[in-house]
């Protein structure tokens, strides 16, 4: 969900420099649509985030991708059969009941990517928004897409996109073919 949403760490955690307890997520802030059975999509409503310093509160559109591991309406919806709790309970829970805590949330990430045999050690609360934005770009979205995903107001988004070695080494390779006075330059403006 973190990754589907582009969500920042403190937008899905508490105790990471969160003071008002009415902007953790709880489970109302998810809506099923056309319904849970059938869903295609899910809108997740932010209580507040950076970009709403109003805190009139944010709603997120994730799709649906059957049939994907990584599907986050799914894994929602399995939370929401396998663990019940009232729409007022945490979206995300600690063992005690309280909402998930950061520290918490990056150890469990951490432990699990260990498992799978990758090292932690640059896992930070911001990984998922950063590895979202690189794969958008990767994938070809426009800045425009990535940004309207990301809720950015600003080109400080692209601080977050990372280029794979291959990238940098296909764009290194294209400087050989490029024909020098081919196209006219135009500096950015």
């Amino acid at each position: 969900l973190a990754y589907a949403g582009l969500l920042r760490s403190d937008e899905i955690t508490a105790g990471s420099g969160k003071s008002d307890a009415s902007l953790n997520l709880t489970r109302d802030a998810v809506q099923f649509f056309p319904d849970f059975e059938t869903c295609t999509h899910m809108v997740l409503t932010l209580p507040g985030s950076k970009s709403d310093p109003f805190r009139k509160g944010v709603s997120l559109t994730i799709a649906a991708a059957p049939g994907h591991a990584s599907c986050p309406v799914t894994a929602v919806k399995k939370l929401f059969v396998e663990f019940p709790r009232p729409g007022s309970a945490p979206l995300f829970e600690g063992l005690d009941g309280k909402p998930l805590h950061y520290k918490v949330f990056v150890a469990g990430i951490r432990t699990a990517l260990t498992a799978a045999g990758i090292y932690p050690s640059g896992f930070v609360g911001h990984s998922f928004r950063r590895g979202a934005a690189s794969e958008a770009a990767a994938a070809g979205y426009s800045d425009y897409e990535i940004q309207l995903l990301g809720r950015w107001r600003s080109d400080s988004y692209k601080l977050y996109i990372e280029n794979s070695p291959s990238r940098i080494l296909y764009l290194s390779y294209q400087l050989h073919l490029a024909h020098p006075h081919s196209v006219p330059f135009e500096p950015p403006a």
